[in-house]
């Protein structure tokens, strides 16, 4: 089937795809869910946020966010993201940001996050259009656009799965697959594809693998740098242009941002400080009060 190019989703249509998801979050009994919540997908997370938020730390992970009701504005280093209700937008690899979040005439932000395995990146990467293989190499590793009706059609029938249990086990996976392979095909798709090939952006999506896989370790720009077979400045400037953040800042920002998840599981502080490689809990509490403007005691 070819795809489409009309990019236009209709208020309805939006509509429509909040309508079912709300259903679905009522049938599992969560209608005042605040947060997110997995399904019966393999990697197919829903959100709902009753309030907003006011501009604050966050760590996304790689995979795609599309909205259906509210406002998302994403600010890394000195650029300002907008996302909002009837986009898509899409990480290539994790990356720490600022986040602030309005429900703008909604009742409440609401949305669906994709994981993608890379398995199915790597196959369906191969059955992209001439157009979308000719687009330009990735650097930065975030792209918003809008959903056009073959994207909003898939998540319509994915959401409406989610609801019956057995559809979601038997279909679901298509669904991810049909929505995926659409992105890959439009104006995101280079953020995506760029992870499949041998160059700069390839492997700093590795060595980000391994930051998150060995951020409790004592890791180094150099050995870093030696592992994606890249010079120190090569590596430190392609690193900037991927997460517009230097290396050691991101190690920084990751970490901080495990320890608040382990915080919020129940850790001592010290014991989260341990955990993700500090040696000093004084740093640590300095660090952490630096970067989210509350100490890790308060956050507790």
């Amino acid at each position: 089937m070819p795809i489409s190019t009309n990019n236009t989703v209709s208020t309805p249509d939006m509509i429509l795809l909040s309508q079912i998801l709300k259903q679905f979050l009522s049938t599992l009994g969560k209608s005042a869910l605040s947060g997110v919540s997995k399904t019966d997908i393999e990697g197919i997370r829903v959100f709902r946020d009753p309030h907003g938020s006011p501009k604050q730390p966050l760590l996304y992970q790689s995979g795609i966010i599309i909205m259906l009701q509210g406002t998302k504005r994403l600010y890394v280093d000195n650029r300002e993201i907008e996302y909002k209700k009837g986009d898509y937008i899409v990480f290539g690899v994790p990356l720490p940001a600022q986040c602030a979040a309005t429900l703008d005439d909604d009742d409440c932000i609401l949305g669906l996050v994709i994981d993608i395995p890379a398995s199915l990146l790597v196959e369906l990467s191969q059955w992209r259009d001439a157009k979308a293989k000719n687009s330009p190499a990735p650097t930065f590793t975030v792209s918003q656009q809008s959903l056009d009706k073959n994207i909003a059609d898939a998540t319509r029938r994915l959401l409406q799965a989610l609801a019956h249990g057995n559809s979601a086990k038997a279909l679901g996976a298509g669904f991810v697959r049909e929505i995926v392979y659409y992105i890959l095909n439009g104006p995101a798709g280079h953020v995506l594809c760029g992870l499949t090939d041998n160059g700069h952006y390839a492997r700093i999506a590795q060595a980000l693998r391994t930051i998150h896989d060995e951020y409790a370790s004592a890791l180094n720009v150099d050995s870093l740098a030696a592992r994606a077979n890249m010079s120190v400045s090569g590596f430190h400037r392609a690193f900037r242009e991927v997460v517009l953040d230097s290396p050691v800042q991101y190690i920084k920002k990751f970490r901080l941002s495990k320890a608040r998840e382990l915080i919020a599981l129940g850790y001592r502080v010290g014991d989260a400080a341990d955990a993700v490689g500090y040696n000093s809990l004084s740093q640590f509490s300095r660090e952490f009060k630096r970067y989210y403007q509350f100490t890790p005691v308060q956050d507790r």
